[in-house]
């Protein structure tokens, strides 16, 4: 099966190429498009190697027709993990996740109906959802993203949904909970939350740290990609959560036992406008397939520290520019 990876060296696609190249022995031939925008994600791509499953073109989705793919009518599926994704950013920044979320994702789309590609997953998010105080969000309940970035991962859903119903594509929608673990960019609550903790500065979280989410590791999320990749049924839509809900004040406890600080180390700041409470989905659906995540928090976030303590150049690599555009952000 030839598979086109959109966002291949982002945090999600990474690990997923990197799961789909480790146990290859042939039945997958990968074709990863990046715009290696990212410090991290050219990073990303010099660490990869060399591959005889893996070939590689630098490009944005938004402009994916200036590439000229050999037997492009061979390609089987495009999975689209390409996006921005920080909330924080959308904020100051709505622009940019109009174009690549919404343009670049209609782009996508376009290319498979041009090259008669029939086979299309997108990578969205639980926040599509918007929050709930009580509900467990199911796959019909009607999307109320609250974000710039939310707003714009609902519209590429609309979008896709629009491509089956016009053009016969069969699409995948798959909406992940909250990710945590390897290669995630430090702007994000863990990673950003180690490197202050290694460098003797305080965790900092937003409001009263009271938020909700589920915290899903990265390893169950390419799983679920995988698993849905092959027993899925077309043109569903799949949530992926985790029985595990925790506050952001969780989150900082957990962090601060593993560094053996006290709550002293926690910072509260600002929070960010528009910030939702809670998110919660049933992901009863995919679960009655046979897939169930297999990782739990306690025991995988030590791991992701290890992870970040092993690989300091990696994270460093922009993080002064993280921080400066933290300071900015609203």
């Amino acid at each position: 099966m030839k598979i086109l990876v959109t966002g291949c060296f982002g945090f999600i696609g990474y690990n997923f190429i990197n799961s789909i190249l480790k146990n290859n022995s042939g039945e997958f031939l990968l074709l990863g498009i990046d715009s290696l925008s990212s410090p991290y994600s050219r990073l990303n791509y010099k660490n990869l190697g060399e591959s005889e499953y893996f070939k590689f073109y630098e490009e944005d989705i938004c402009n994916i027709s200036n590439l000229d793919f050999s037997n492009k009518d061979q390609i089987d599926l495009v999975i689209n993990f390409a996006a921005e994704s920080h909330v924080d950013t959308s904020i100051y920044n709505p622009s940019l996740f109009i174009k690549s979320n919404i343009l670049g994702v209609n782009n996508l789309l376009n290319f498979c109906v041009t090259n008669k590609i029939n086979n299309f997953i997108q990578i969205s998010t639980d926040e599509v959802y918007g929050s709930t105080e009580t509900e467990f969000y199911n796959e019909s309940q009607i999307l109320n993203p609250s974000s710039p970035y939310s707003a714009s991962k609902a519209s590429a859903d609309m979008i896709c949904n629009s491509y089956k119903t016009t053009f016969g594509l069969n699409i995948k929608t798959i909406r992940p909970a909250n990710n945590y673990g390897i290669y995630q960019q430090p702007e994000k609550l863990i990673p950003f939350s180690i490197s202050n903790l290694v460098e003797k500065k305080e965790l900092e979280i937003y409001g009263d740290g009271k938020n909700i989410r589920h915290w899903l590791s990265v390893k169950d999320t390419v799983s679920a990609v995988k698993f849905i990749m092959e027993k899925g049924e077309q043109n569903e839509i799949y949530n992926i959560g985790s029985d595990e809900y925790l506050t952001n004040n969780d989150v900082a406890r957990h962090l601060i036992k593993i560094f053996k600080l006290d709550e002293s180390s926690i910072k509260y700041i600002e929070d960010r406008p528009g910030h939702d409470h809670r998110y919660a989905v049933n992901f009863d659906k995919i679960k009655s397939l046979g897939w169930s995540p297999n990782y739990n928090f306690e025991n995988s976030l030590p791991e992701t520290v290890e992870w970040y303590l092993a690989n300091e150049t990696w994270w460093k690599k922009d993080l002064e520019n993280i921080r400066k555009n933290r300071l900015k952000r609203f």
